[in-house]
């Protein structure tokens, strides 16, 4: 099973409920098992190529402790399937409804976590948007939508439908904190504790970056492969190392249309020059 048309009226409006509400939800097959297939493939060409690892996409294994390095960056420079999937319906449709018809991607890769590998801290991405500092105020009125800057799309490649292999988890409501986490191996949140995202491959799970979240401990023998992409609001910067003089490969924009051109941060002169 696969999707590539827009969701309607009726199927969005509960996700996109969940998702505000408690930080993160999940959307079920939309990519098909042959797609995670050709895409793990052309991944692990891509680890594989040491072009790949002078160009920064990879990083090197000095730059891990001599591990396997487990994650890759601008994927949308490796291959013209992963460009393409930055407005892969639904998922397009779904970014420009939380975040606005001007928004564009400002990250796309993947994470490899190996057997005890992975990011196993509970965090927030980045930087807290709405920061509570006044101890008295425990918490973000709960009437109100906290508004969403960026908005990752987790992308399970392989089935990630039990503990043992590695799902993300995340403390629901936790959005609403503006705090990071207090304990980063256990947080709770208003007496919520840690919940998996269990998906099958081809499933994709929503997450706002200020949703306290993980990539639980992968004990199996086999690995994870999390594909993501983020998008941002226009104001918002994408992050294309090395940010001051990145320049976009021309042959990345060769045959975009004016969406994806968008996406990849084509704007009309709007504010602020």
């Amino acid at each position: 099973m696969s999707r590539t048309t827009p969701l309607n009226e009726d199927e969005l409006t509960p996700i996109l409920d969940d998702f505000y509400r408690n930080g993160a939800t999940i959307v079920r097959e939309i990519l098909s098992r042959d797609e995670c297939d050709r895409m793990i493939e052309r991944l692990d060409q891509i680890y594989a190529e040491p072009y790949f690892a002078d160009m920064r996409n990879v990083k090197r294994k000095s730059d891990h402790d001599g591990k396997a390095p487990i994650v890759v960056h601008r994927l949308f420079e490796c291959d013209r399937m992963f460009r393409d999937l930055l407005v892969r319906e639904p998922i397009i449709s779904i970014a420009e409804t939380v975040l606005g018809e001007h928004c564009h991607s400002i990250a796309q890769g993947c994470i490899l976590n190996r057997t005890d590998m992975g990011i196993n801290r509970f965090h927030v991405d980045d930087g807290l948007e709405f920061p509570i500092t006044n101890d008295e105020v425990k918490r973000h009125d709960p009437r109100i939508q906290i508004p969403v800057f960026r908005m990752s799309v987790q992308i399970a490649l392989t089935d990630q439908d039990e503990d043992q292999y590695g799902p993300s988890q995340f403390v629901p409501g936790s959005n609403y904190a503006g705090r990071q986490p207090e304990d980063p191996e256990n947080p709770t949140f208003e007496g919520r504790g840690p919940v998996s995202l269990l998906m099958k491959a081809g499933d994709l799970y929503l997450l706002n970056g200020q949703t306290w979240h993980r990539g639980a401990p992968n004990t199996s023998d086999r690995v994870r492969y999390l594909f993501h992409q983020v998008y941002g609001q226009r104001f918002v910067a994408q992050r294309f190392w090395p940010y001051l003089n990145y320049h976009m490969p021309d042959y990345v924009l060769e045959g975009a249309d004016e969406r994806l051109l968008r996406v990849l941060g084509k704007h009309p002169e709007m504010a602020y020059g």
